[in-house]
């Protein structure tokens, strides 16, 4: 799979994945980002082996079935129980923990059979991975193997497989005297979680020093035992906070536009429209969402003047105003021909051009409304309005529009697409929403309120980049000003999938590198700012942030310094 396909594939899995996950647990606040599950901001550690997962490595079906595990823990395990339960050791805090997710999988997956044998699934082959990996040669690896699948086995109901018999056999004999109770009780147990809990840690607690033991007289070579303790540092650590960096937006040529002479095409603009975002709210839950957004605004340490006096720098340029007469040197006043012969000693008879420095800039933010960008919607709408605040205070007009469909999976286009026969190469196929949230000829103090429907989840659907940035451009292009700036924010590369069903998966991206391109030999700087990624695959001067942290100054520095690359004098 190519870098672009790979990247769609894992935001409509994350899509997929999170609507899995909301739908069971009843958690509306639970998402997925790179195939990692998140509540809000706050990643969900995951700690059972069978359910971390190589993003880079795995099918949808994988990730569904870590969806469904982790929405049973949810939904299902309270976590004042398993706290009050839970070892101090690492290793043994880390076994509990396993045992617990597969009590869950034992008893509440029962009432949806293809959860449970989504889950089922997945931990035999997880299982069959580590049989068959360099990690079962080791003695704590036996020893942990064993006590997984026998618990797995006991709890579940599962049966095992007769090579895995085989291979657990004599380990599985040999420690049955010193754990067999605990093991037998857990079936037992596993529906009372408190109950069920008491036991898991006494078993864990009872393995991790197993496993300490083994460690201790285990004399092998250094190699061999640094791949030992590759054990513990791929199953048993826990699961990590997401890598510093950003991932770089991937991006590929169209077979489909190429074929075409790079001509984009669209089925059908019957549908397309154009709405006041405002217009989409009520009008009371707009008030809910402008108080808060300024609970959230004020609880920032941000100083608006002092980021408009910074703009102001950046886009002030020298204008011609008019002329200043009386003058000693310059261009010869025509007006003062007759003082020069009454008085030929007055040196005052000339007159010079006048110039001041002004702010003659429009900006658009152009907002990306795709699905995965409602999750960053609340520190995004705090970013945006600051940013319009200031501009505005600076001296430039300010847009605010917004761009996503009108449907999931094409709409009413693709059904007429259908109607007709599906004919061949037919390009865009679904209908666009293009959202105003803030127009130019609006001050920030009007449109407030309406900037607040940024925080309207039922906006967020998917996105068609390219027409969405012509669109912006064109509207820019208006403005009757000397300059102009479009900032695109987005967390990905252009995601329609109807689209990218009926063409291939570079049409949208292709189409978006050859509308930057135009724009900017239009004279329109356009630069992209990206949530969590590097645009720069498709914007020449791009920005990454992290919305996962708190917004401080220098995000706003930040900005400042890329618009400033376009406008030095």
């Amino acid at each position: 799979m190519n870098d672009i396909a790979h990247s769609i594939f894992q935001q409509h899995t994350d899509q997929l994945c999170g609507a899995a996950v909301r739908a069971i647990s009843g958690r509306t606040n639970a998402h997925f980002r790179k195939g990692r599950l998140y509540l809000d901001d706050s990643l969900v550690p995951v700690l059972a082996p069978h359910l971390r997962l190589d993003p880079d490595n795995q099918t949808f079906k994988d990730f569904r079935a870590v969806a469904d595990g982790l929405a049973l823990r949810l939904l299902a395990c309270d976590p004042t129980i398993y706290e009050q339960a839970c070892p101090q050791d690492e290793t043994a805090r880390l076994l509990y923990d396993f045992f617990e997710q597969v009590r869950l999988e034992a008893t509440v997956a029962s009432d949806w059979p293809g959860v449970r044998a989504n889950v089922q699934t997945r931990f035999r082959a997880w299982a069959e991975a580590f049989e068959h990996s360099a990690l079962i040669e080791s003695s704590q690896g036996i020893l942990l193997f064993t006590v997984m699948l026998t618990v797995w086995s006991r709890v579940t109901g599962g049966v095992l497989s007769e090579a895995q018999q085989d291979l657990l056999e004599a380990t599985r004999a040999g420690m049955a005297g010193e754990i067999g109770e605990e093991l037998y009780a857990l079936r037992r147990l596993r529906n009372d979680q408190a109950a069920y809990a008491a036991m898991a840690a006494r078993l864990a607690e009872k393995v991790s020093l197993n496993l300490a033991a083994e460690m201790a007289l285990d004399r092998r070579p250094k190699d061999s035992d640094k791949n030992s303790r590759s054990l513990f540092s791929l199953l048993l650590t826990p699961d990590a906070q997401p890598e510093d960096g950003f991932d770089v937006a991937p991006f590929g040529q169209s077979r489909v536009f190429d074929q075409h002479q790079a001509s984009y095409r669209v089925f059908t603009r019957r549908y397309d429209r154009i709405e006041l975002a405002a217009s989409r709210v009520r009008r009371a839950e707009l008030k809910q969402f402008r108080q808060q957004m300024d609970e959230d605004r004020a609880s920032l340490s941000i100083g608006v003047a002092q980021l408009a006096r910074l703009f102001r720098r950046i886009f002030r340029m020298p204008q011609d105003d008019g002329w200043i007469f009386g003058q000693e040197e310059g261009i010869l006043d025509g007006r003062t021909l007759s003082q020069l012969i009454a008085s030929p000693a007055e040196t005052r008879i000339f007159r010079q051009d006048q110039v001041i420095e002004r702010v003659d800039q429009a900006v658009t933010v152009l907002l990306d409304c795709s699905g995965s960008m409602r999750t960053h919607a609340r520190r995004l709408s705090v970013l945006l309005d600051t940013l319009l605040r200031a501009l505005g205070m600076a001296g430039a007009k300010t847009e605010l529009l917004g761009f996503t469909t009108g449907a999931w999976n094409g709409g009413r286009a693709m059904k007429d697409w259908q109607r007709q026969g599906k004919p061949a190469h037919p390009g865009r196929l679904n209908e666009l929403c293009h959202l105003l949230f803030k127009q130019a000829d609006t001050s920030w103090s009007r449109a407030r309120l309406d900037i607040a429907a940024l925080l309207k989840h039922d906006l967020y659907r998917e996105g068609v980049d390219g027409e969405a940035v012509l669109w912006a451009s064109q509207r820019l292009q208006e403005q009757p000003v000397r300059r102009r700036t479009l900032i695109v924010v987005s967390d990905g590369c252009p995601m329609d999938s109807a689209t990218q069903y009926v063409n291939d998966d570079y049409y949208l991206a292709s189409h978006l590198q050859q509308v930057v391109r135009q724009s900017i030999s239009q004279g329109i700087d356009v630069v992209g700012l990206g949530v969590g990624l590097d645009l720069s695959s498709y914007y020449p001067r791009s920005l990454a942030v992290d919305l996962q942290q708190a917004l401080t100054p220098a995000v706003f520095y930040d900005i400042a310094r890329l618009l400033a690359g376009g406008h030095r004098r």
